[in-house]
């Protein structure tokens, strides 16, 4: 084993837009000691934005966090990690990741960041996950780079298409809100809602 049972493992998260471009560059690193010398693993890509807007793009950081931490928590399991504390610079984000409702006007990009990784979604993040004060000497910034990107970059077309896919997501999250409890109840349940498991530390 490389780490004890429920050892922590520290999640940095950041993005950077290249200047004149169409999308982000948003990239995670995750470190196994407390001074974030001993590097794990790291994974840049580069997305279309859900919105030219700085805290918009600054929640999406969190999602693809999120994305990572689920794509990488059966190895990081496999290996005696079983918590992560999330790292960041952002002092507003990280407010907001301890209170999803703190600001009503991004809440609806909250909820579209966290609702695919909570207890019975599709992605279900079984880690425990908890939040670090805000730093000054982020770690995952310096990966931001176009030649360390993992996936395809997003074409103009697929960034209209993306789009496209954010404001449907942002529709249904903000039509369920409006539900009256009698429309609610009547729904069937949907997947991913109403299991949340306890977490002692932070809400995903």
């Amino acid at each position: 084993m490389i780490g004890a049972n429920n050892s922590v493992v520290y999640c940095h998260f950041s993005y950077r837009r290249p200047k004149g471009k169409h999308y982000c560059l948003f990239a995670v690193a995750l470190y196994r000691d407390p001074e974030w010398k001993k590097l794990i693993v790291q994974r840049t890509v580069a997305l279309t934005m859900w919105e030219d807007q700085q805290h918009v793009t600054a929640i999406q950081s969190y999602q693809n966090a999120l994305e990572c931490l689920f794509q990488w928590q059966g190895t990081l399991r496999a290996h005696g990690f079983n918590n992560v504390l999330l790292v960041t610079n952002n002092s507003t984000l990280a407010l907001w990741i301890s209170n999803p409702k703190k600001r009503k006007e991004y809440a609806d990009y909250m909820e579209m960041a966290v609702a695919p990784y909570r207890a019975g979604a599709k992605k279900e993040i079984i880690l425990s996950i908890g939040m670090c004060e805000p730093v000054d000497n982020e770690k995952s910034h310096k990966f931001c780079r176009e030649e360390l990107v993992k996936n395809n970059i997003p074409s103009e077309y697929q960034a209209r298409e993306d789009k496209k896919e954010v404001a449907k997501n942002l529709l249904d999250i903000r039509n369920l809100r409006l539900l009256t409890v009698e429309e609610f109840l009547d729904m069937d349940k949907p997947e991913g809602m109403w299991d949340e498991k306890p977490n002692s530390k932070l809400e995903i």
